[in-house]
């Protein structure tokens, strides 16, 4: 091993001669040299190791990724993992980071886009097809909290005795009896008890809604704001389209399709994550199918039996120029994911249906349907929805040249759906 020449930063030792300084490891990003020993990482596990991000580079580039293995005996390895961190409190809650570190993932090759690249026009001509990044928020025409907006505040304003869904990561299950007041004790605790995520606090018509403005280009194409009868509000309507997610460090949510095939933009006020993408071919979404309803989703690791899964690093930037970890992303339809917490983050997130995919929109509530899905993870109103946008579509298209065509189109997947 190539030899350090500056001192280790960790290091509390001044020129140690004991021989568990000997092994070194040099960060890939910062180019920084540390003593394994002080990194807590075993010398013999050294080699096993590709590509290693030290502590302070984490957030930006994600986990340490561990060389390629036999597969056969990385997958008898991820197995046992899987399998231990289900056995419920008394396992290892940060297991899912270090099964991450295990996996060879594909390169990110998604694209990256202006705010003013992103509008209806552009997605009309090429679809809506495939997860893209925002680097930067100007012109994307929305507006969201400031980045120094605490947990604290967000009680405050959506009320410190509302109800909230907290998710045990470790186990993957809900953690029951749970408010906004009870949930910002815990995120504001330096010593955390467990590692807990909150991905389902729809925050409309609250005061904290009052100072959010969603993208432009979500505003275009959202069937709640184009399609739903006004005279149904606000009684009525799917309430779907404004969430804060909290995450906290080392949390992780596993492999899910948003519900009814929605289409999420997904903002980052603070923090970091790293996104892991499936793509939603009829293949995948079969083999999906089957892992969600099967007992061996406790013991397999869906990345691993598809052919591609792409990690995506919402790196530190400079976007919005509020903090150095803001991002936007959008996630089209059907994508299966997985996403990892590097570190506290705070998140504002929406779900929209639209009519560029209305064909996957289908398939995923067919999916749901098949997988007995339960109504509280289901779109809200998702048939009547449907059948507001085949209305309206109706409308628009009379008198057109290929108006009868797209009607017929549209109800075959209504009907062969539905019925």
């Amino acid at each position: 091993m190539e030899l350090a020449t500056e001192a280790c930063p960790l290091c509390t030792v001044q020129q140690p001669s004991d021989p568990k300084y000997d092994t070194w490891l040099q960060c890939d990003a910062c180019f920084i040299w540390y003593h394994a020993h002080c990194l807590k990482i075993p010398a013999m596990d050294c080699d096993s190791i590709e590509v290693f991000h030290c502590p302070a580079c984490l957030p930006t580039y994600g986990p340490s990724t561990a060389k390629p293995q036999p597969r056969k005996s990385k997958r008898d390895s991820v197995r046992l993992n899987y399998a231990d961190m289900n056995e419920g409190l008394s396992g290892d809650e940060k297991i899912w980071g270090k099964l991450l570190n295990t996996k060879n993932f594909a390169a990110d090759k998604f694209k990256r886009y202006t705010g003013d690249q992103v509008n209806l026009e552009r997605f009309r001509k090429s679809g809506l097809k495939e997860p893209f990044v925002i680097e930067h928020s100007a012109g994307l025409d929305m507006k969201m909290p400031p980045s120094e907006t605490t947990v604290s505040d967000i009680a405050h304003a959506v009320g410190e005795d509302r109800s909230v869904e907290v998710i045990d990561v470790a186990t993957q299950s809900d953690s029951t009896g749970w408010t906004m007041g009870k949930w910002a004790e815990y995120y504001n605790n330096p010593d955390r008890d467990r590692i807990r995520n909150v991905i389902s606090l729809e925050i409309s018509g609250t005061k904290f809604a009052d100072g959010i403005i969603r993208p432009k280009i979500v505003r275009d194409m959202d069937w709640i704001d184009h399609m739903w009868p006004e005279d149904l509000r606000p009684k009525e309507y799917p309430k779907v389209q404004l969430y804060c997610l909290m995450g906290t460090k080392d949390s992780y949510t596993d492999f899910h399709i948003d519900f009814g095939g929605t289409s999420v933009f997904y903002h980052i006020i603070r923090g970091s994550k790293v996104f892991y993408f499936i793509e939603p071919t009829a293949k995948n979404l079969k083999k999906y199918q089957k892992w969600s309803s099967s007992p061996e989703q406790t013991t397999t690791f869906l990345g691993d039996e598809v052919k591609s899964c792409y990690a995506v690093h919402l790196k530190a930037g400079n976007t919005m120029q509020l903090v150095s970890f803001v991002k936007n992303r959008i996630i089209p339809t059907g994508w299966i994911h997985a996403v990892y917490t590097p570190e506290d983050a705070l998140v504002i997130g929406g779900n929209f249906l639209h009519g560029l995919n209305i064909g996957t929109q289908l398939r995923i509530f067919d999916i749901e349907e098949a997988t007995n899905v339960p109504t509280k993870f289901r779109f809200p109103y998702f048939k009547k929805i449907n059948w507001y946008a085949a209305q309206k579509y109706n409308d628009i298209l009379k008198g057109k040249r290929f108006f009868f065509f797209f009607f017929f189109f549209f109800f075959f997947f209504f009907f062969f759906f539905f019925f």
